[in-house]
């Protein structure tokens, strides 16, 4: 899986190259919120909330390359042991994402994609109780896929993006996203 990473971001990066000499700079950066569905291994810990920032590259018209970032609001568990004690677990989840967008339909400032790529999530875990305490973090790679469509206005970009997330790892999940984009 790291092979695959490392090939990834060489690909990304001579496509980058690339397309600086032979198509005028099209670089938008945003920020938005995701509602993340089942994130967690297993879908045992379920962090809805985040926050995330972006950044897109046109290297033609069609195809555009780039990443985000999220971060998952940290969130608490209670559980109670068959002996009484309670045990209280608050996770934190993020997650990377290296995608690809192909726009099949731009008119009149609408402009309809199609995305895959890489994820990379990460979680960790704080549980406490009965005089004792624990940590655990871990991360894993999958692919991502989905769509979505931005919306051109007079001060940015508005974009809205459905996608499944880290297929093909534990941490899979349906992420749903909104915000917005700014040329630079």
């Amino acid at each position: 899986m790291k092979r695959t990473i490392k090939l990834a971001l060489v690909l990304f990066g001579l496509i980058f190259a690339y397309s600086t000499s032979v198509h005028a700079q099209d670089f938008k950066v945003g920020a938005g919120l995701a509602f993340g569905s089942g994130v967690g291994y297993s879908g045992d810990l379920d962090n809805d909330l985040g926050l995330r920032v972006d950044g897109y590259y046109g290297i033609t018209p069609e195809i555009r390359i780039g990443g985000d970032f999220t971060f998952y609001l940290p969130k608490s568990v209670e559980q109670t042991t068959f002996g009484g004690t309670t045990i209280e677990t608050t996770s934190t989840v993020w997650e990377l994402n290296l995608n690809g967008h192909y726009i099949f339909y731009d008119e009149d400032n609408l402009s309809i994609y199609g995305l895959g790529g890489i994820n990379i999530t990460g979680l960790s875990t704080e549980s406490e109780g009965g005089g004792s305490s624990q940590s655990n973090s871990n991360s894993e790679a999958g692919l991502n896929l989905g769509g979505g469509l931005d919306y051109g206005m007079d001060f940015g970009t508005i974009f809205g993006e459905v996608k499944l997330g880290n297929l093909g790892g534990d941490a899979d999940q349906f992420v749903i996203g909104a915000g917005v984009r700014f040329g630079l």
